[in-house]
Order: C-alpha cells, then structure tokens, then sequence
C-alpha cells in the first residue's frame, strides 16, 4: 500500500508541474510595449510626433495581428492598425524591436520621417508588418527605394478576413509583387533597419499602471537620427508560440501513474 501511495503521490507532483509549463508557454496575449521616439514616425494613415507611445494587440480571437497605439497613459488611441505576420529566421532579440523603412536625409541633412515597417515582441521570431494605405505605400516607396505593403486598391480591407489576395508590395516604380503570408521566412539583410543596431535604443523594464504624469525614463543617446527607447510589461514571458503545451503532457503523465499503480496493486495482494 505504501508502494502505491507513493506512485499515486508522483502522479499528483507531475500534474501539478504540467500545469504551469503549459500555462507559460503560451505567455502575455496583448505583447504590452512601450517605445519613446525622439523624431515623429509615420505609421499607416498617421505621424506621430516625438514623444512615448504604448503598443498593444486588439483582443481579437480571429486576427492576432491588429496594433493599437495609445498614448502613454492609454487614455488615447492615437491608430488601430492592421498587420500581418512577418516571420524571421534569425534569433529573437531580448528586446522590443520596430524596423524603419528610412528616408534619405533631406537638403541641409535634416532628417527625413522614417515609417515604421515592423514590430517585435522580446524573444518572439514572428513580428508585426504594417499594412499601409495605397497612396501612402507609393509615396514611402518612392522615397526610401524600398517595397511597401499595401492593399491592391484604394478599398479599406476588413480586419477579420485579411487574405494574401488583398495585399501586395508596392516599389518605387509602382510595380505590384505578389504576397504570400502562409509560411514567409524572412531575414533582416532586406532593405529594411534594425531598430535595436542603428535606430533603436532599446530597454526593457516593467511597465507602470497607467497614469497621468509618469516618472521619468532614462534614455541612450544612439548614433543616427532616429532615437527609440522600448521597454515591455514582461520579457520573461513569450507569445505567439505554437500551441502545443495543451493537456496531452497530462493525461500521459497520469496515464502512466495509473498502470504503475496498478501493477503495485496487483504484486501486494498476490504477497
């Protein structure tokens, strides 16, 4: 009998350690982030002046790819964006990334506006690449040299049902490219910036709750002209992960116990 409490105790102690794992790996649903920009950006059908901004998921079960940017007290919803998945093979910073299409220095080297192309949650491959309205996606285009994300016409695409048919990726000639978002691997000696090597300076702390006057954040200064300061809400944790740390590990592990005990049962009644 001894025997078998102590299998059945073990049962108990792997359930107890299957719960957790599964409960973590599936990490933060909304990819808190806060980014400080020292010059405006350009964001799809918006340019946000300097200043700290809040970068959130839309809690939408069927698009895991709408951005809501807010203010720093998330008391304003300056854009809701739509994005697609954009998939990276190369290994996950510890940090929170935006990627800019930049614009060459203008006559007198002022700076040019740099659009945002891309957002990363700390540790994740998978980011966020910002969908941008036709007209604007031809003018980013004609100034960076770079291909933009687009919709095939002018029409406003539903978030819920965003297919490869409806996207395409403008140059700066006008030449439409063909999209494909079911298993895009992509890596970062495209066309597009690294936030974190030459227009980001990144640091992650834990977020404050939401209030009015914040308390002040230390920043690096960064060699170019764009400077961007990124902390998240938890870097500990992970999303967008498969799901695959479900009840299987579970049922296995108590299934398992189960036969243990069983066998015990049966010797110390034979005895």
């Amino acid at each position: 009998m001894t025997s078998i409490r102590k299998a059945a105790l073990a049962c108990v102690a792997s359930a107890v350690l299957v719960l957790p794992l599964s409960a973590a790996a599936q990490g933060p649903a909304n990819q808190d982030t806060f980014f400080t920009f020292s010059q405006e950006v350009e964001l799809p059908g918006k340019t946000l002046p300097a200043g700290k901004y809040f970068f959130q998921l839309a809690d939408s079960p069927s698009n895991r790819h709408i951005v809501k940017v807010m203010s720093e007290d998330r008391k304003q919803i300056h854009a809701t964006l739509l994005a697609i998945p954009y998939y990276s093979n190369e290994r996950p910073s510890d940090e929170p990334q935006v990627r800019f299409m930049e614009t060459p220095a203008q006559a007198g080297g002022a700076a040019g506006t740099n659009a945002i192309k891309i957002w990363f949650y700390p540790g994740n491959p998978t980011g966020h690449e910002f969908i941008y309205p036709r007209a604007q996606a031809m003018r980013i285009a004609a100034r960076t040299g770079q291909p933009v994300l687009t919709t095939k016409t002018e029409e406003e695409i539903s978030a819920e049902a965003v297919t490869d048919t409806d996207l395409t990726r403008i140059d700066r000639g006008g030449a439409d490219t063909t999209v494909d978002t079911s298993n895009r691997t992509t890596t970062t000696t495209e066309t597009t910036t690294t936030a974190s090597a030459e227009t980001q300076t990144a640091r992650t702390q834990p977020a404050p709750p939401p209030v009015t006057s914040p308390a002040p954040e230390r920043t690096t200064p960064d060699r170019s002209a764009t400077t961007t300061t990124a902390r998240t809400t938890d870097t500990s944790d992970r999303d967008n992960l498969p799901n695959t740390a479900g009840l299987l590990p579970l049922l296995a592990v108590i299934g398992i116990g189960s036969l243990v005990g069983s066998r015990m049962l049966r010797r110390s009644r034979r005895v």
